[in-house]
């Protein structure tokens, strides 16, 4: 496997911003829950 670094890094920062996202939204769906009872 002689893939670019540059493919992986990049790969790798989309992996991590869709992780942070759903950490993030996940997180206000339990203040909405937490909120409404």
């Amino acid at each position: 496997m002689d893939a670019t670094p540059g493919l992986d890094a990049v790969l790798g920062g989309i992996a991590a911003v869709i992780l942070i996202a759903g950490l993030l939204m996940l997180l206000n769906g339990v203040k909405d829950m937490g909120d409404r009872f």
